[in-house]
């Protein structure tokens, strides 16, 4: 089993030897019969819908790509005052996080961009960890998991617009943690409502 962790992690870090200090540091921890509940923010918490349609630069820029569009040729503050600020993004997401034991906001972003959104969607009661691309939030969850819970949920459930990193490294996950990973497709209509919210 080991050599295959190896070999799943090393499509996120030339780290493989990692995985033997994980499993060691899990050994230490507690089971607990809790379900951990991670969301990503943008199209997941909040829509940027209006952004793409209005700022006809983003509308094929995501991820680092839509960071540096917005850094380089807008003003942070003047997109956030915009497109984030006094918005009414749907709860569903929210309610389930507040009604949990314990919650992460995971999203991809520049630190300063992602700290101001998710300062004007009022999401400051959930603790936040921004990382740099979509498939930093694998190894992030682990250690997330391993030395800020330092415990070991029953199960993590993880909602996202664009989970394919969450599915293509589920087994990392669970087998590393020894818990299930639930992973919910999400797909808003802007700031109204979710389409879907549905498990893959």
């Amino acid at each position: 089993m080991k050599t295959k962790l190896k070999k799943l992690i090393s499509g996120l870090t030339p780290l493989t030897g990692l995985i033997d200090f994980y499993l060691e540091e899990v050994k230490t921890l507690e089971k607990r019969d809790t379900t951990f509940v991670i969301s990503d923010m943008d199209d997941t918490l909040i829509s940027r819908e209006r952004l793409a349609i209005d700022e006809p630069l983003l509308k094929q820029s995501r991820g680092q790509e839509g960071n540096k569009v917005v850094i380089n040729h807008f003003w942070i503050q003047d997109i956030i005052k915009r497109f984030y600020a006094d918005q009414n993004p749907p709860q569903d997401i929210v309610s389930i996080m507040k009604s949990a034991t314990d919650t992460l906001v995971l999203t991809a972003w520049v630190p300063e961009y992602a700290m101001m959104k998710y300062r004007a969607a009022w999401l400051e009661n959930f603790p936040i960890e921004v990382v740099y691309d979509g498939k930093d939030k694998i190894l992030k969850t682990l250690q997330y998991v391993l030395f800020e819970l330092k415990y070991i949920p029953n199960e993590i459930v993880v909602y996202e617009d664009r989970p394919q990193f969450f599915i293509e490294y589920r087994e990392l996950i669970e087998w590393v943690l020894w818990c299930k990973l639930t992973i919910m497709f999400v797909e808003m209509d802007g700031n109204k409502w979710y389409k879907k919210i549905e498990k893959v």
